[in-house]
């Protein structure tokens, strides 16, 4: 179990603020922000790479650099770090020598990792004849050969392509079910984070605001920031909502609603006017003005009006998201 209890760090202008989160063996983590949100620096905190901050982390009962020190913890950059001078099958068995690991052991871990990260035939390789997904490859194979309880990723796949990024997360995914090994994944892609992770925490500015299932998180966002990164199109001031779709809801600060939750319909009291009409794979995306203000639905299907054109909606009070947090 890793447990981070009250863990806060400031440097140049920057605050982690009092990080509480408590992760399972064998459990895999995505943590989701954008650039600044103090993902990585969390991560490095984790990983023993910084041990200035207060509060306390511990790993089964141990701290960061004491796991670090017995080779109980592997973490994977977004850059690959390889050795240049080092082949694939030297770069991946480095930490084991270092270790002083018997020779028909390394001779057996690496294969098992060239095999499992679909690198063979490619062992007398250096790194500058690898392409970017391939280097990866290695760097992760050279992290799981040392059998680590922890391994922590910081944005792996950033810098790679759609196809090679894809390829690559359902590696991991498969990799992650065959070793049950702890894995904390930093990503600033929800799609990445809800694709990989059994649990995700939402950093904004310092502060861990949202943490739950892909499934609590989707559908009960409890921060407007939340609800923005994983892109609930409509967000009101609840007294906006009520307003504008002559309802009441419970106590709350915000109401969002999802484009797939509004409804044109032959005939109702909300009426409005279709602003734009935009494509989006899978469906279109149409922004309509209702009152002073404009609302977007999504509808799956061939979209029949033009814009211009007067409509009648209704929503699903049922798939209302009340939200209290305010950032």
């Amino acid at each position: 179990m890793i447990e981070i209890k009250g863990v806060s760090k400031s440097f140049s202008g920057f605050s982690l603020k009092n990080i509480d989160i408590s992760i399972e063996e064998g459990e895999f983590i995505g943590i989701l922000g954008q650039s600044g949100s103090g993902k990585s620096t969390l991560l490095n905190l984790v990983a023993g790479l910084d041990r200035e901050f207060s509060g306390e982390i511990l790993i089964n009962g141990k701290s960061p650099s004491k796991m670090i020190k017995d080779g109980e913890v592997a973490m994977v950059f977004q850059k690959d770090l390889l050795l240049p001078h080092l082949s694939v099958w030297e770069n991946i068995a480095f930490g084991l020598k270092i270790k002083r690991i018997d020779k028909n052991e390394i001779e057996k871990r690496v294969k098992e990792a060239l095999i499992e990260m679909d690198l063979v035939g490619k062992e007398k390789r250096f790194p500058n004849e690898l392409s970017g997904g391939e280097k990866q490859r290695v760097s992760i194979a050279r992290a799981i050969v040392t059998r680590p309880k922890i391994l922590l990723m910081d944005e792996p796949f950033s810098a790679l392509d759609f196809n090679l990024r894809d390829r690559m997360q359902k590696m991991v995914k498969k990799l992650h079910e065959k070793l049950k090994v702890t894995i904390i994944f930093v990503t600033h892609d929800r799609e990445e984070a809800f694709y990989l992770s059994n649990k995700i925490g939402v950093m904004f500015r310092g502060e861990l605001l949202d943490y739950g299932t892909p499934k609590d998180l989707y559908n009960n966002p409890r921060n407007v920031y939340t609800a923005k990164l994983l892109a609930v199109e409509n967000i009101f001031l609840k007294e906006t909502f009520e307003k504008l779709f002559h309802c009441k809801v419970k106590q709350c600060k915000f109401v969002a609603l999802r484009g797939k939750s509004i409804k044109i319909v032959e005939d109702s009291n909300l009426e409005g006017k279709v602003e734009e009409i935009n494509f989006k794979m899978g469906g279109y995306s149409v922004v309509i003005s209702l009152g002073n203000e404009k609302i977007t639905l999504v509808e799956e299907k061939e979209f029949l009006y033009k814009v211009g054109d007067k409509v009648y909606l209704i929503h699903n009070e049922s798939e209302e998201i009340l939200i209290e947090g305010d950032k």
